[in-house]
C-alpha cells in the first residue's frame, strides 16, 4: 500500500504548472498598444517605459492601455516631449514608482497632477525644464516620495512653506534642485525634512546663507552647495547638521574660514572646499574634526597655512592643497598624519621643502610638482617609510642633500623630471632600499658617476632619457638586482663600452634610441641574458653589433648602415622575431649570407634604404619571414623570381618604389603571400603570368599607378590568383573593362569581393564587367566619367552590397533595365552627379538598403515615395539638390517631426523654390508655407497640411437626436485639451464646450432646428491652455441625412491665415 507522503508527490507533480523562465512582468506583445510610448523591458519589480516627443492627448491614451494592462510600472521616462504644462488625468490609470521627464519644456506642474500615482511613486526626476515654480501644490500629496531632483530649472525663490503640511516630507529622503537659477533660500522652507539624507543645491545663484539655514535638518548626511555664489561661511549656517558627514562647498566666493565653522560638525568625513577664494588656514580652522578624511582645498589663494593647521585632523586621508599660492612647506606643516593617503601640493609656487615638513608619514603620495623648488633641507622627510609616489617633477633642483631622507625614509617611486639636475649621484639614493621607479627624464644630466646606485633590490625602471648624458660609470648598474626597464633615450652617448652594463640578468627592454651611439664594442651587451627589446633608433652606428641571444626585437632604424658582412654578425643562437632596419644606407649591399643565423625573423623592414632591386640572395636564408617591407625605396625592375624562395612570407609591402617593369613569374616562390602592396609606383603594364604562383593571394593593391588596362583579351592578369578577395585599381588610367579584367573562369571558383575601381576615366559601364563579378560585394566605380550604364549590368551583380557610382556624369538610370539593383544591396551612393529622378520603383523593394546617397543632384521635386525608404530606416542622402519645398514635401516635414532629434542627413537640406523659401533649412519651414494647388491636394490627401486632429466619424442617433462625433490626434505638437465649437454656417457659437484630453468622443444634445446647418468644429488646444490654429478638415457639416463625413472647406479662412504666416516668416 503507498504511503500518504508518495501519494501527497504524486497529487503535487500532477497539479503542478510550467512556469515560463523570465521577468514576472513582461512587456505587451502589442507594442502599437501603448504607442506613442515604448515599453524598453519589463522586470519582477515592474515595466520600464520611455515616451519620446508626444503630447498630453497622445499620453493620456497610452496611459490608459497601459493601465488596463493592471502592470505597474518601475519607471516611466517623459523624453522631449512637447509639454509646457502638466495637468489632469494622464497619470490617474498608473501604478508607477519612478517617474522622469527628461529635456522636456516644463513650465508648471499642476496641483492633482500626481492623483493616481500618489501611493506608489517614489522618485521624481524633472531634468532640463523650464520650471519657473516649485510645484508645491503637487507635491503635497506624495506620502511615499523619497528622492525628489529637479535639475535644469527657472526657479529663482523656494517657497517659505514649500514642504509645510505636505505629505512629501514624511519620506523625503533625497532633495535635489540644482542647474538653475535659485537664489533665495528661507531658512524655514527644508525645516519639515526630518529624514532629509542628502540636500543638493549644486549649481544656482545662492549667495548668502541665513543662520540657522538647515535648521531641522539633523539626520542630513550630505550636503551639495557647490557653483554658487557663497561669499561667507561660519557656524551659525551649518551648525544643525550634526550628521552631515560630506560636504561638497567648491566653486563658491568664501574668502575667509572663520574658527569653528565646521566646529558642530564632528563626524564630517570629506570637505571640499576648492575653487573659492581662500587665503589662509590657521590651527583654528579644523579644529574638531577629528574624523575628516577627505579634504580639498585647491585652486584657492591660500598663501599661509600656519603652523599646526592640520594637526587636529589626525585620521585624515587626502589634503589637496595645488593651485594655491603656497611659497614654502614650512616645518612641521605634514606632521605626523599617520593615515594620509595623498599629499598634493603641486602647482604653487613653493621654492623650498624645510625641515621637518615631513614627519611618520606611511604609504602616502606626495605630489610637489610644477612648483619652483630649488632646496630640500636636511632632514626634510623624517619617518616617511615606503612613501608610495613622491613627484617632484617641473621644478628648480639643482641638488638633493643626501641628508633630507632620513634612513627610514625612502619613496617606491620617485620623479625627478623636469628639473636641473646635472650628475645622478646628486639624487640621494643610498636610503631608498624599497624604489622600484626613478624618473630622472628632461633634466641636464651629463653623467652617472660610480656607485650611483647602492644595492637596490626592487628597483625595476629607471627613465634617464631627454638628458645630455655622455658619461657612464663602469658597472655602474650593476647593484641593480631587478632591474627590467632602462630607458636612455634622446641623450648624447657616443660610445657604449664593454663594461658600460656588464651583466644584468634581469634587463628586458634597453632603449637608446636618439643619441650619437657610434660605436658599440663587441660583447658590451650580450652579458643581458634576458633582454626581449633593444631600440637604437636614430643614431650613427655603422655596423651591427653583438647581439644578446634572447633578443626578440632589434629597432636599428635611422642610422649609417651601409653593409651587413656575410659572417659573423648573427649570434648562432637567438630568438630574434622582429628587425627593423628601415631609413639606413643599405642599398643594393646585402649579400647572401647577410641575414645567416636569423632560424626565427618574423618580420623584417627595409623601408627607405635607397634598394635598386630586391636583396632575394640576402632574403633566401630567412626560411621563417612572414613580413617583409621595402616600400619607399628606389627599386625599378621586378625580375622572374625576384625575392627568391620565401614560402611562409604573408605580406610583401612594394608602396612607393619606381617600378616600372614587371616581368612574368615576378613573384614566384611566394605561396603563401597574402597581401601584396604595390601602391603608388610607376607601372603602366604588367604582363600575364606577372601573379602566377600567387594562389594564396587575397588583397593586392595597384592603386596609384599607371595602368591602361590588365589583360590582352584572351588572358587575364589576375586568372593565377585563385583565392583573391580584394583588388585596389583606384587612380589609374583604366578606361574600359573587358571580359578577362577580373578574373573568371566557369570552372575556378574566384572569391573576389571587392573592387575599387574609382579615380580613372571610364566613360562607359559596359556588360563585360559582369564577368568576374559574380561574387562582387563591393565595387567603387566612384570618380570617373562614367555617363552610361548599359543595360542588365547592375541587375547581374546579384552578391553586390555596397555600390559607389558617385562623382560621375550621370544623368539618367531609368532607362529600360539599366537599373535593376541587386536585392542583397544594401548601400547605395549616386552623390555628385546629374541625376533628375531616380527609378525608385526599382529601388523601394530593396529589402536591405542601408544608404541612398543622392546628394549634389539635380532632382527638384520630392517624390513622396521616398517616404517609404525613409520610414523603413534608410539613411537618405539628399542636400545639395534644387529642391522645390511644395506640398510633396509635407510628408517628410511631418516625418521629421516625429524625430527626436533632427537626422544629420537632413540638418543641410536646403529649399530652392519657391523664391520665398530660397536657402532656408526645410526644419525650419513650416507646412503651411508648403504650399500646392486644390487639385493636387484632392488626389493626394496625404499632400495636405497635417491637422492636430481628425474625425473617425460623426453619426447622427434618430433616437435622442443627437450626434456623436469621435476623432484621433494626429500631431506630436503641445495639444492638452479639445475646444468643441457648434455653430450655424456662417452664424454665431451656439455652443463651446472644452473636453478633457484624455477623450476622443463628443455627443451634441438639443440642437435647434435652423434653416442653416450647423458646423462641428473640434480643435485643440495646448497644454497651457491656448487654441492652436486650426485646419479646415477640422470643421465639418453636420448633415443628418448624411451622416457620415461631410466636407466643407473653409477656403477664405485658410488663405487668410497661410498669407499670415508667410507675412511673418519672410
Amino acid at each position: 500500500m503507498l504511503s500518504p507522503l508518495l501519494l501527497l508527490g504524486m497529487a503535487l507533480s500532477v497539479i503542478g504548472v510550467y512556469v515560463p523562465p523570465g521577468p514576472r512582468f513582461r512587456c505587451p506583445k502589442d507594442a502599437i498598444y501603448i504607442y506613442p510610448c515604448t515599453c524598453l523591458r519589463g522586470s519582477d519589480r515592474g515595466l520600464y517605459v520611455r515616451c519620446e516627443n508626444t503630447n498630453l492627448a497622445s499620453l493620456s491614451l497610452a496611459f490608459t492601455n497601459l493601465g488596463n494592462e493592471g502592470m505597474p510600472i518601475e519607471e516611466l521616462v517623459l523624453y522631449k516631449c512637447n509639454i509646457v504644462r502638466f495637468y489632469g488625468p494622464a497619470l490617474y490609470p498608473l501604478d508607477v514608482r519612478v517617474l522622469k521627464f527628461i529635456d522636456t519644456p516644463l513650465k508648471l506642474i499642476e496641483e492633482h497632477s500626481f492623483l493616481g500615482v500618489n501611493r506608489t511613486l517614489q522618485e521624481l526626476h524633472v531634468v532640463n525644464s523650464n520650471l519657473e515654480k516649485f510645484p508645491r501644490e503637487a507635491l503635497q500629496i506624495l506620502g511615499n516620495l523619497s528622492l525628489l531632483s529637479i535639475t535644469g530649472h527657472r526657479i529663482s525663490t523656494l517657497p517659505g512653506n514649500s514642504f509645510g503640511e505636505s505629505a512629501a516630507a514624511a519620506k523625503l529622503e533625497k532633495l535635489e534642485i540644482s542647474n538653475g537659477t535659485l537664489s533665495s533660500l528661507p531658512a524655514e522652507a527644508l525645516t519639515p525634512l526630518k529624514k532629509l539624507k542628502t540636500l543638493d543645491l549644486h549649481d544656482n545663484k545662492i549667495k548668502d546663507l541665513k543662520r540657522n539655514q538647515f535648521k531641522g535638518l539633523r539626520d542630513t548626511e550630505f550636503l551639495d552647495l557647490s557653483y554658487n555664489m557663497i561669499d561667507k561661511l561660519d557656524t551659525s549656517h551649518l551648525a544643525d547638521l550634526i550628521k552631515m558627514g560630506w560636504c561638497n562647498m567648491s566653486h563658491n566666493a568664501i574668502a575667509d574660514l572663520k574658527r569653528g565653522t565646521f566646529a558642530r560638525n564632528s563626524v564630517l568625513k570629506v570637505l571640499n572646499l576648492s575653487h573659492n577664494k581662500i587665503r589662509k588656514l590657521d590651527s583654528n580652522t579644523f579644529r574638531g574634526m577629528r574624523f575628516l578624511r577627505r579634504l580639498y582645498l585647491s585652486d584657492n589663494q591660500i598663501n599661509d597655512v600656519g603652523r599646526g593647521t592640520f594637526g587636529s585632523v589626525t585620521r585624515i586621508g587626502t589634503i589637496d592643497l595645488s593651485r594655491n599660492f603656497i611659497k614654502k612647506i614650512d616645518f612641521q606643516m605634514f606632521n605626523q598624519l599617520q593615515y594620509a593617503e595623498l599629499l598634493d601640493v603641486s602647482e604653487n609656487f613653493v621654492t623650498i621643502v624645510e625641515k621637518l615638513a615631513f614627519k611618520d608619514l606611511y604609504l602616502a603620495k606626495v605630489n610637489l610638482s610644477h612648483n619652483e623648488i630649488s632646496k630640500i633641507e636636511a632632514g626634510a622627510f623624517e619617518n616617511c617609510a615606503n612613501i608610495t609616489s613622491l613627484d617632484l617633477s617641473y621644478n628648480k633642483i639643482e641638488n638633493i642633500s643626501k641628508y633630507s631622507f632620513d634612513s627610514a625614509s625612502y619613496a617606491m617611486e620617485l620623479q625627478l623630471s623636469y628639473n636641473l639636475l646635472t650628475s645622478l649621484n646628486q639624487v640621494p639614493l643610498h636610503n631608498m632600499t624599497g624604489m622600484k621607479i626613478l624618473n630622472v627624464s628632461h633634466n641636464q644630466i651629463h653623467s652617472i658617476p660610480r656607485q650611483t646606485f647602492p644595492k637596490l633590490y626592487e628597483l625595476h625602471t629607471i627613465d634617464i632619457s631627454h638628458n645630455n648624458l655622455s658619461e657612464i660609470h663602469n658597472a655602474v648598474f650593476q647593484t641593480l638586482f631587478s632591474l627590467r626597464y632602462l630607458n636612455m633615450s634622446h641623450n648624447s652617448m657616443e660610445k657604449i663600452k664593454p663594461s658600460t652594463f656588464g651583466p644584468l640578468p634581469t634587463l628586458l627592454e634597453l632603449d637608446m634610441s636618439y643619441n650619437q651611439l657610434n660605436d658599440v664594442v663587441r660583447g658590451s651587451l650580450t652579458r643581458l641574458a634576458s633582454c626581449r627589446s633593444l631600440t637604437v633608433k636614430n643614431n650613427r652606428l655603422t655596423r651591427i653589433f653583438q647581439l644578446p641571444i634572447s633578443l626578440g626585437h632589434l629597432d636599428f632604424s635611422e642610422n649609417l648602415l651601409e653593409e651587413i658582412p656575410s659572417t659573423d654578425v648573427w649570434p648562432t643562437m637567438n630568438a630574434l622575431l622582429s628587425l627593423d632596419l628601415s631609413r639606413n644606407r643599405l642599398s643594393d649591399n646585402l649579400q647572401e649570407g647577410s641575414f645567416e643565423n636569423l632560424l626565427t625573423l618574423r618580420t623584417l623592414n627595409l623601408q627607405a634604404n635607397n634598394i635598386t632591386k630586391p636583396p632575394w640572395q640576402a632574403l633566401g636564408s630567412l626560411t621563417s619571414l612572414q613580413y617583409l617591407y621595402l616600400q619607399d625605396n628606389h627599386m625599378t625592375k621586378l625580375g622572374k623570381a625576384a625575392f627568391g624562395r620565401l614560402p611562409i612570407v604573408f605580406e610583401l609591402n612594394l608602396a612607393n618604389n619606381k617600378i616600372n617593369n614587371v616581368t612574368n613569374r615576378a613573384f614566384e616562390g611566394l605561396l603563401q603571400l597574402l597581401t601584396l602592396n604595390l601602391t603608388n609606383n610607376n607601372i603602366s603594364h604588367i604582363p600575364n603570368g606577372a601573379f602566377q604562383g600567387l594562389v594564396s593571394l587575397r588583397t593586392l593593391d595597384l592603386s596609384h599607378n599607371r595602368l591602361e588596362k590588365l589583360d590582352n583579351k584572351t588572358h587575364g592578369l589576375l586568372d593565377d590568383c585563385l583565392s583573391l578577395e580584394r583588388l585596389n585599381l583606384s587612380h589609374n588610367k583604366i578606361s574600359f573593362i573587358t571580359r578577362k579584367t577580373l578574373p573568371n573562369d566557369p570552372w575556378i571558383p574566384y572569391r573576389l569581393k571587392e573592387v575599387d575601381l574609382s579615380y580613372n576615366t571610364m566613360p562607359v559601364v559596359t556588360f563585360d564587367l559582369i564577368a568576374g563579378s559574380k561574387k562582387l560585394e563591393y565595387l567603387n566605380l566612384s570618380h570617373n566619367n562614367i555617363n552610361e550604364i548599359r543595360r542588365y549590368v547592375i541587375g547581374n551583380l546579384t552578391a553586390l552590397q555596397t555600390l559607389d557610382l558617385s562623382y560621375n556624369d550621370i544623368s539618367e538610370v531609368s532607362g529600360r533595365d539599366v537599373f535593376l539593383p541587386p536585392l542583397n544591396l544594401s548601400n547605395l551612393y549616386l552623390s555628385n552627379n546629374h541625376l533628375s529622378h531616380v527609378p525608385l520603383n526599382k529601388i523601394l523593394p530593396l529589402p536591405n538598403l542601408k544608404v541612398l546617397d543622392l546628394e549634389e543632384n539635380e532632382i527638384g521635386v520630392f517624390d513622396e515615395k521616398f517616404m517609404k525608404i525613409i520610414q523603413n530606416g534608410t539613411v537618405l542622402r539628399y542636400s545639395g539638390n534644387p529642391m522645390h519645398c511644395d506640398c510633396h514635401v509635407r510628408p517628410l516635414k511631418r516625418w521629421l517631426k516625429t524625430q527626436t532629434q533632427l537626422p544629420m542627413e537632413w540638418s543641410n537640406v536646403l529649399c530652392q523654390s519657391p523664391h520665398y523659401l530660397a536657402n532656408k533649412p526645410i526644419s525650419e519651414v513650416t507646412e503651411d508655407l508648403m504650399g500646392c494647388n486644390e487639385r493636387d491636394i484632392q488626389e493626394e490627401p496625404e499632400l495636405d497640411i497635417t491637422p492636430d486632429v481628425k474625425y473617425r466619424s460623426i453619426d447622427y442617433d434618430n433616437e435622442d437626436k443627437s450626434w456623436k462625433a469621435t476623432w484621433f490626434v494626429t500631431s506630436r505638437e503641445d495639444i492638452g485639451d479639445f475646444y468643441i465649437v457648434v455653430r450655424e454656417s456662417g452664424g454665431k457659437s451656439t455652443m463651446e464646450k472644452d473636453v478633457v484630453y484624455s477623450e476622443r468622443s463628443f455627443r451634441i444634445h438639443d440642437l435647434k432646428e435652423s434653416s442653416t446647418k450647423y458646423e462641428l468644429c473640434v480643435l485643440a488646444r495646448d497644454s497651457e491652455g491656448n487654441v492652436k490654429h486650426y485646419r479646415n478638415s477640422q470643421c465639418q457639416i453636420l448633415n443628418q441625412h448624411n451622416s457620415g463625413l461631410s466636407v466643407i472647406f473653409r477656403t477664405n479662412l485658410y488663405f487668410a491665415i497661410v498669407v499670415a504666416l508667410f507675412c511673418t516668416f519672410i
